[in-house]
């Protein structure tokens, strides 16, 4: 009995699912198919000519024009270093001293040696003058018989005698002279000034140190115009030419621009790296540039008053095989159109052939929609066109063969 119960209760379930299964596929079969189409939305720009400049960005690090490294000549004690890092100095002013007592104790010296030779030979010719004096007063007794002519000889030889000692004592002299200007010069020597004006940059030196010829002791940087050189490439490094002016930003100083000028080219590439060097000096006389920081730099190259100016972005595939979309205004059509373009300024990019003014692009959603695909677009005026594209794929893929 059981048995039979549970095979009716199979019947029973089977026979309900499978009505169920029926009302399904008739549920199915009634409703209509609908094929949505595919829509995408896009950016249009209708093209007007506009001025456009072709430039060339580069970088590189930002360095003095001129900077000086203060050294001794000669080795010693530090005896005095009044500046620090950071500080300005000015151009003559002395910036390290080495110990100079024994130098000065030279200098008083030398100077001594030189008033004594100057003494001596003043004395000197006072005494060829009194013998000038006796030759001429024999001469004159001569000519009354009173002097004898071995007198008259006598005090000429005299004379002579004191010419020569008026002569080794001007050499006495000048050789005094000379070593009190040598002492003098050794005590410049331990008081060294800087020749250029600026700020220190480097300071190598304390009091007290023992300084060693020919180290540096500290580095002197003129801020008043700073240099970069940048490195371009061989496409564009001949349409750069001296003497035309730069822009140059940095990371450090925000939304402000300097104005360099063009003023080394290097005659010859890297043959490695096919790049010439440019070098390129700004003025900075707010010191706001560093020297080390990194400088962005744009050269304009040329200018063009009224081009055919699109957004970069409207232009896709490779060099030599470039297409835009235009839009066909009577047929609500896009249209793929092979164009060749110029140079890019910005976002901007010049379109050579291939588009005429007036057209309508497509400057953002290019990549959505194909050859032929139906348009619905409205015009804004004064603002940038913004369309919407109702695209049937298949209907695409059949016309086109895909």
């Amino acid at each position: 009995m059981r048995y039979v119960l549970f095979l009716i209760a199979i019947s029973l379930a089977g026979a309900f699912g499978w009505h169920l299964y029926g009302a399904s596929l008739e549920s199915v079969a009634s409703e209509p198919k609908e094929k949505k189409a595919d829509i995408a939305a896009v950016d249009v720009l209708r093209v007007v000519r506009q001025p456009i400049a072709e430039r060339i960005e580069l970088v590189g690090s930002l360095e003095p024009v001129t900077e000086v490294a203060i050294r001794s000549r000669l080795s010693g004690y530090l005896g005095r270093v009044p500046f620090d890092v950071g500080d300005r100095v000015e151009q003559g002013q002395i910036v390290v001293e080495l110990d100079d007592a024994a130098t000065r104790e030279l200098v008083t010296s030398a100077a001594a040696a030189e008033q004594v030779a100057a003494a001596q030979l003043k004395a000197q010719i006072a005494r060829e003058g009194q013998a000038l004096r006796e030759v001429s007063r024999l001469r004159e007794l001569a000519e009354s018989g009173v002097s004898t002519t071995q007198q008259i000889e006598e005090a000429e030889s005299v004379l002579l005698v004191s010419k020569a000692e008026t002569e080794l004592e001007r050499a006495r002299q000048s050789q005094a002279k000379a070593d009190l200007e040598r002492a003098r010069l050794a005590l410049n020597e331990l008081q060294i000034s800087t020749p250029i004006s600026g700020y220190v940059a480097e300071r190598n030196a304390d009091i007290g140190d023992l300084s060693r010829a020919e180290e540096v002791l500290l580095r002197i940087v003129d801020l008043s115009s700073i240099r970069t050189v940048v490195n371009v490439v061989e496409r564009d490094y001949g349409k750069i030419k001296l003497g035309e002016t730069a822009t140059v930003s940095v990371d450090g100083i925000p939304n402000r621009q300097f104005t360099g000028r063009i003023v080394q080219q290097a005659p010859v590439l890297d043959p490695t790296t096919r790049t010439g060097r440019v070098m390129i000096d700004i003025k900075n006389e707010d010191a706001l540039l560093k020297p080390g920081m990194h400088g962005r730099v744009v050269i304009t190259v040329s200018r063009l008053a009224k081009a055919l100016a699109i957004p970069a972005s409207a232009v896709h595939g490779p060099a030599g095989g470039q297409y835009l979309y235009t839009i066909d205004e009577a047929g609500k059509t896009a249209v793929k159109q092979p164009v060749s373009v110029g140079f890019r300024d910005g976002d901007l990019i010049q379109v050579l052939t291939g588009l005429n003014e007036n057209s309508l692009v497509v400057t953002l959603g290019g990549r959505l929609i194909k050859d032929g695909a139906a348009v619905d677009f409205v015009e804004l005026p004064g603002e940038p066109l913004v369309s919407e594209f109702a695209v049937d794929r298949h209907a695409i893929s059949a016309s086109t063969g895909e």
